[in-house]
């Protein structure tokens, strides 16, 4: 019984974290302000953020003009790029949609 109690104390310890640290979307705008220097936005079209919030961890899409930009995965405060742009969106986010 005690063998278990400190991985199960871990896990939700980690649960706990990824919790507190899941990105918002002010936070996705503000590491894209820093990462490319300027807000996103592009001249006379409209940009949407496509936030797919899963408890621990977002998603995180620019569509401009119906096209879908960039996917990062937010997790932890950090952002990690998960797919190139306009023709690879994550198949597995199609679901959420």
């Amino acid at each position: 019984m005690r063998k278990f109690i400190f991985p199960f104390t871990l896990l939700i310890l980690i649960i706990i974290y990824l919790m507190l640290t899941n990105p918002t979307t002010d936070d996705y705008l503000a590491y894209s302000v820093k990462q490319f220097g300027e807000s996103p936005s592009v001249t006379n079209l409209e940009i949407e953020i496509e936030r797919v919030n899963f408890m621990f961890f977002s998603t995180y899409t620019q569509i401009v003009a119906f096209e879908t930009g960039i996917t990062y995965l937010g997790i932890g405060g950090a952002f990690f790029k998960i797919s190139d742009g306009q023709f690879d969106y994550p198949w597995w986010l199609e679901f959420f949609n």
